[in-house]
Protein backbone atom coordinates (compact mmCIF):
# COMPACT_ATOMS: atom_id res chain seq x y z
CA UNK A 1 0.00 0.00 0.00
CA UNK A 2 1.14 3.14 -0.65
CA UNK A 3 0.35 6.48 1.54
CA UNK A 4 -2.59 7.96 -0.42
CA UNK A 5 -6.28 8.50 -0.05
CA UNK A 6 -7.34 5.36 -1.62
CA UNK A 7 -5.09 2.81 0.14
CA UNK A 8 -5.29 5.08 3.72
CA UNK A 9 -9.15 3.99 3.66
CA UNK A 10 -7.63 -0.20 3.65
CA UNK A 11 -5.24 0.44 6.06
CA UNK A 12 -7.71 1.88 8.66
CA UNK A 13 -9.81 -0.84 8.03
CA UNK A 14 -7.73 -3.69 7.72
CA UNK A 15 -4.90 -2.52 10.34
CA UNK A 16 -4.98 -5.79 12.30
CA UNK A 17 -3.26 -6.97 8.81
CA UNK A 18 -1.16 -3.99 7.86
CA UNK A 19 1.41 -3.55 10.70
CA UNK A 20 4.58 -2.20 8.91
CA UNK A 21 5.79 0.77 7.48
CA UNK A 22 8.80 1.91 5.14
CA UNK A 23 10.30 5.55 4.47
CA UNK A 24 13.09 5.85 2.15
CA UNK A 25 15.26 8.21 3.63
CA UNK A 26 16.80 10.42 0.80
CA UNK A 27 19.65 13.25 1.44
CA UNK A 28 19.60 16.40 -0.13
CA UNK A 29 23.16 17.54 -1.50
CA UNK A 30 23.66 20.62 -3.34
CA UNK A 31 27.49 20.35 -4.06
CA UNK A 32 29.12 19.72 -7.14
CA UNK A 33 30.36 16.34 -6.03
CA UNK A 34 27.47 15.38 -4.16
CA UNK A 35 24.50 16.54 -6.55
CA UNK A 36 24.54 13.63 -8.94
CA UNK A 37 25.63 10.95 -6.57
CA UNK A 38 22.25 12.12 -3.99
CA UNK A 39 19.83 12.01 -7.17
CA UNK A 40 21.44 8.32 -8.26
CA UNK A 41 21.24 7.21 -4.59
CA UNK A 42 17.41 8.56 -4.34
CA UNK A 43 16.61 6.78 -7.40
CA UNK A 44 17.95 3.41 -6.17
CA UNK A 45 16.51 3.70 -2.49
CA UNK A 46 12.83 4.95 -4.24
CA UNK A 47 13.20 1.88 -7.08
CA UNK A 48 13.94 -0.27 -4.13
CA UNK A 49 10.92 0.77 -1.96
CA UNK A 50 8.78 0.34 -4.54
CA UNK A 51 9.80 -3.21 -5.08
CA UNK A 52 9.57 -4.08 -1.25
CA UNK A 53 6.32 -2.18 -1.19
CA UNK A 54 4.94 -5.19 -4.35
CA UNK A 55 6.51 -7.66 -2.64
CA UNK A 56 4.80 -6.95 0.95
CA UNK A 57 1.55 -5.61 -0.25
CA UNK A 58 -1.28 -6.20 1.92
CA UNK A 59 1.75 -5.86 4.86
CA UNK A 60 3.24 -2.92 4.51
CA UNK A 61 2.40 1.14 3.77
CA UNK A 62 5.10 2.53 1.57
CA UNK A 63 5.45 6.46 3.36
CA UNK A 64 6.74 9.15 0.71
CA UNK A 65 9.94 9.51 1.33
CA UNK A 66 11.95 11.67 3.59
CA UNK A 67 14.23 14.12 2.41
CA UNK A 68 16.68 15.73 4.63
CA UNK A 69 20.31 17.11 4.41
CA UNK A 70 23.24 16.06 5.57
CA UNK A 71 23.89 18.62 8.75
CA UNK A 72 20.17 17.84 10.02
CA UNK A 73 20.14 15.62 13.49
CA UNK A 74 19.27 12.45 12.07
CA UNK A 75 18.50 11.19 15.43
CA UNK A 76 15.46 13.72 16.58
CA UNK A 77 14.11 13.00 12.70
CA UNK A 78 14.34 8.81 13.58
CA UNK A 79 12.22 9.63 16.87
CA UNK A 80 10.03 12.06 15.67
CA UNK A 81 9.20 9.71 13.03
CA UNK A 82 8.54 6.78 14.86
CA UNK A 83 6.09 8.76 17.51
CA UNK A 84 4.32 9.74 15.06
CA UNK A 85 3.93 6.46 12.92
CA UNK A 86 3.32 4.56 16.58
CA UNK A 87 -0.03 6.81 16.83
CA UNK A 88 -0.97 4.99 13.73
CA UNK A 89 -0.20 1.65 15.66
CA UNK A 90 2.03 0.54 13.11
CA UNK A 91 3.97 -2.29 15.09
CA UNK A 92 7.65 -2.05 12.63
CA UNK A 93 8.65 0.85 11.35
CA UNK A 94 11.29 0.51 9.07
CA UNK A 95 13.35 3.23 7.29
CA UNK A 96 15.13 2.30 4.26
CA UNK A 97 18.62 4.41 2.43
CA UNK A 98 21.56 4.55 0.91
CA UNK A 99 22.72 7.44 2.61
CA UNK A 100 25.88 5.08 5.00
CA UNK A 101 25.52 7.52 7.86
CA UNK A 102 22.45 6.09 8.83
CA UNK A 103 24.11 2.94 9.42
CA UNK A 104 25.42 4.00 12.53
CA UNK A 105 21.88 4.76 14.56
CA UNK A 106 22.57 1.42 15.73
CA UNK A 107 20.09 -1.97 15.53
CA UNK A 108 17.22 -0.30 18.05
CA UNK A 109 16.10 1.72 14.94
CA UNK A 110 15.51 -0.47 12.48
CA UNK A 111 17.31 1.39 9.66
CA UNK A 112 17.95 -0.48 6.61
CA UNK A 113 20.81 0.49 4.82
CA UNK A 114 21.78 -0.85 1.46
CA UNK A 115 25.06 0.57 -0.78
CA UNK A 116 23.52 2.43 -4.00
CA UNK A 117 23.83 0.79 -7.63
CA UNK A 118 23.67 3.73 -10.39
CA UNK A 119 20.70 2.49 -12.13
CA UNK A 120 20.68 5.09 -14.37
CA UNK A 121 22.78 3.26 -17.22
CA UNK A 122 21.20 -0.10 -16.85
CA UNK A 123 18.56 -1.48 -19.23
CA UNK A 124 15.29 -2.24 -17.99
CA UNK A 125 16.28 -6.13 -17.68
CA UNK A 126 19.22 -5.18 -15.57
CA UNK A 127 17.68 -2.69 -13.45
CA UNK A 128 14.84 -5.20 -12.48
CA UNK A 129 17.53 -7.70 -12.02
CA UNK A 130 19.51 -5.83 -9.48
CA UNK A 131 17.04 -4.60 -7.62
CA UNK A 132 15.65 -7.93 -6.93
CA UNK A 133 18.86 -9.40 -5.92
CA UNK A 134 18.50 -6.23 -3.17
CA UNK A 135 15.44 -7.43 -2.10
CA UNK A 136 16.58 -11.20 -1.78
CA UNK A 137 18.97 -9.75 0.64
CA UNK A 138 16.16 -7.99 2.36
CA UNK A 139 13.38 -10.38 2.93
CA UNK A 140 15.16 -12.03 5.98
CA UNK A 141 15.68 -8.60 7.65
CA UNK A 142 11.56 -7.93 7.74
CA UNK A 143 11.17 -11.76 8.38
CA UNK A 144 12.98 -11.85 11.42
CA UNK A 145 11.70 -8.58 12.52
CA UNK A 146 8.06 -9.76 11.91
CA UNK A 147 8.82 -13.45 13.75
CA UNK A 148 9.95 -11.43 17.45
Amino acid sequence: MHWNGKDSAVFQAQKEYIDTAVIPLIVIDGSEHGFGFAASAADYTLSLANLIENQFKGRIVLFPSFSYTAGQDKQSLLEIWKEELLKAEFKYIFFITSDREWSTMGDGHDVIWTPSVPLDSMDQKMRISVLEDQLRQLIPIFAKKWAN
